[in-house]
C-alpha cells in the first residue's frame, strides 16, 4: 500500500477530520472516500441495460417513415435554427 502526503491549512484538517468524525470514519478513510468520489465524477456514467432500452424506444417513437430531407434542405434548417437562436425575444 503507498501512502500519500499533502499540505493543508490547520483549519481544513479540523474541518476535514470534523466532518469524518460525523461520517464515523477515520481521516484518512474519508480522504479516501473523498478522493474515490471524485474520480468517479469525472468518469463516464455508464448507461443500464433498461436505460438504453428506453432511449431505442423513445427513439423508435420518434421515427418517421418519411425519407430525410435533401442536404440543402437540411442545411437550410440548420440555418435558420442558428438564427432564430440569435433572436432577441
Amino acid at each position: 500500500m503507498s501512502r500519500i502526503h499533502f499540505v493543508v491549512k490547520e483549519s481544513a484538517k479540523i474541518r476535514y477530520q470534523a466532518e469524518a468524525e460525523r461520517e464515523g470514519k477515520s481521516l484518512g478513510q474519508w480522504l479516501r472516500d473523498a478522493a474515490d468520489e471524485k474520480l468517479a465524477a469525472t468518469r463516464p456514467r455508464l448507461f443500464t441495460v433498461e436505460e438504453l432500452r428506453e432511449f431505442n424506444a423513445e427513439c423508435d417513437a420518434r421515427r418517421s417513415d418519411e425519407p430525410e430531407p435533401d442536404w440543402p434542405e437540411v442545411k437550410r434548417m440548420i440555418a435558420e435554427s442558428k438564427i432564430s437562436g440569435l433572436e432577441i425575444t
